[in-house]
């Protein structure tokens, strides 16, 4: 399991930039040139953790 708030630095140091937060506050808008990504701000698995990086276009290494 992995703070939402965890990937969000993980993403940051791949170049995404935060750039809004969802009306509701229960998530995170992200980009890097072309790409976009939403990362929930709560708990999530490993599993959910690989599947937003996989479509971030990050390495799973």
């Amino acid at each position: 399991m992995k703070r939402g708030e965890d990937l969000i630095q993980d993403l940051r140091e791949q170049g995404f930039m935060r750039c809004e937060t969802t009306e509701d506050g229960k998530a995170v808008i992200m980009r890097k040139g072309r790409r976009w990504t939403v990362v929930p701000l709560r708990w999530l698995t490993d599993e959910a953790v690989d599947t937003i990086k996989a479509q971030a276009g990050v390495s799973l290494v």
